[in-house]
């Protein structure tokens, strides 16, 4: 038995020995096969999602144009890989953006054959890259109060959709946005609050958005299928809705040729969309900061004795009566001073000016034919352009719902 004692002695040691130099030896292992494996960026994101809740994953998020920036800051050797990551980045934040909840949700029933061509491209206000598409229109977006704009592309084997929605601070920005961009004809589509089409193109408003379905490449069937179901599952997402600005619904329906209202909140959608119908007019005096916006609209009445014959009518409500005094006041003296300077330089022997004190109305003769007439009261003030006949601009003013003025009678009672 003694013996047997002695062998367990010894070999426990020996045992605990091996034990101990394994322990060691096995993350030296562990290190020497793993350590030339470098995670990509993708993992690194998908490990990311997995491992952190959801909130504190969107606090780490930032913008391209903040990734950009790091990247500059960054040494040279890093550069290929921040670059990577600052896509991965840009794919993370336009998957996170609640827009992306309201494009269409593609399934084999609806949208046979129809897959997304690529990530969707998002770009937020305060970003100053500004992509191609946008740039001709970047200032007149930033004074509609634009917020964010998502761009997700559609294919099928031959054809191509772009849907594009335009979010806005205030439904006003979203409502002007539809006014001077849109396409086509009045839609006869449920679809936004007002809508318009074209072959193989929907635009609409609704609440704070403007949305724009149409299809950039046809190569064979036409795909308004896809831009109809697109256009009016976008519209069923957007809960929001809204009725026009009250300077809007104050614009005179009777006799207005329906497509042609373009609605402004500033001086630089005035200059870009007025100037070419109204040129006499300088839109940064026009006070639009004490407004709610300036719409026009494009009249035809059968009284005129030509069938073309248009007239263009102006309206601003301004938040305050002294406002529109003031700038009916402004445009009636700079109308003056041209026809006396036209009168001592005989330049414009036909131009003439008048103004009718009773209806706050005054009436400018440009030439024979050619007539501009500017109205005010109350908070109220319109003009009405391209007129050929005196009383059809009369007309056209009077279709104004202007405001009841009522004066307290003075007492002619003495006490």
């Amino acid at each position: 038995m003694k013996p047997i004692k002695i062998k367990n002695v010894l070999l426990f040691p020996l045992a605990s020995c091996f034990l101990f130099l394994s322990s060691c030896l096995l993350p030296l292992a562990s290190l020497s096969q793993t350590a030339p494996e470098i995670m990509s960026p993708t993992q690194k994101y998908e490990e990311l999602f997995k491992l952190q809740p959801q909130e504190s994953i969107e606090n780490k998020i930032v913008t391209p144009q903040a990734q950009e920036n790091q990247v500059k800051s960054e040494p040279e050797v890093n550069k290929v890989d921040t670059k990577q990551e600052l896509v991965v980045q840009n794919e993370i934040v336009v998957q996170q953006e609640p827009l992306v909840e309201l494009l269409p949700k593609l399934n084999d029933k609806l949208y046979p054959g129809w897959n997304k061509l690529n990530e969707g491209e998002l770009w937020i206000s305060d970003n100053d890259n500004i992509p191609d598409y946008l740039a001709n229109d970047k200032d007149v977006l930033k004074e509609l109060g634009i917020s964010k704009i998502l761009r997700q592309s559609y294919q099928t084997e031959n054809n191509i959709v772009d849907v594009v929605i335009y979010k806005f601070k205030d439904f006003s920005g979203a409502y002007s946005a539809f006014t001077v961009f849109h396409k086509g004809n009045g839609a006869k589509l449920k679809v936004g609050k007002h809508a318009s089409e074209a072959e193989n193109l929907i635009n609409f408003w609704k609440g704070n958005y403007f949305v724009d379905v149409h299809a950039s490449l046809v190569n064979n069937e036409s795909p308004k299928g896809f831009v109809v179901l697109a256009s009016q599952e976008i519209s069923k997402n957007i809960v929001i809705d809204q009725i026009p600005p009250v300077v809007a619904i104050q614009l005179p329906a009777l006799n207005r040729i329906q497509g042609t209202e373009k609605y402004c909140l500033g001086p630089l959608c005035c200059k870009k969309y007025f100037s070419s119908i109204i040129s006499d007019i300088d839109y940064d005096k026009l006070y639009l900061n004490d407004s709610g916006g300036v719409i026009t609209a494009e009249y035809q009445l059968s009284e005129s004795k030509k069938n073309d014959e248009k007239v263009t009518l102006l309206l601003t409500r301004y938040i305050s009566k002294e406002t529109a005094e003031l700038v009916f006041n402004s445009l009636k003296e700079k109308f003056e001073a041209k026809v006396n300077q036209n009168k001592e330089t005989k330049e414009n022997k036909d131009m003439e000016f008048d103004v009718d004190l009773e209806d706050s109305i005054a009436k400018v003769k440009n030439k024979k034919n050619d007539f501009t007439m500017l109205k005010q009261k109350g908070n109220l003030f319109a003009i009405a352009y391209g007129i050929t006949d005196k009383k059809i601009g009369v007309k056209i003013l009077d279709l104004v719902p202007w405001p009841i003025e009522i004066s307290k009678p003075i007492s002619s009672v003495q006490p």
